[in-house]
């Protein structure tokens, strides 16, 4: 199955992105948390979002706005 994933900043702008070609989900859903790293990755088949992985910023805007 193919996939694509976006690495995106805070702003939800497209910082990257990379097709995937997986044998399911649970595969791209695993690789694509992979790429989490300072930014949040969107996971996509088509025009279905799959899943968001929170990068390490999304987590430091949170307690900014926590505290």
């Amino acid at each position: 199955m193919r996939y694509r994933v976006f690495v995106v900043d805070s702003s939800r702008q497209v910082i990257c992105a990379a097709k995937l070609d997986c044998i399911d989900e649970q595969a791209a859903r695993r690789r694509a948390e992979q790429m989490r790293g300072e930014h949040d990755v969107e996971l996509w088949e088509g025009d279905r979002l799959v899943a968001v992985f929170q990068g390490a910023r999304s987590d430091e805007n949170r307690s900014d706005r926590l505290s």
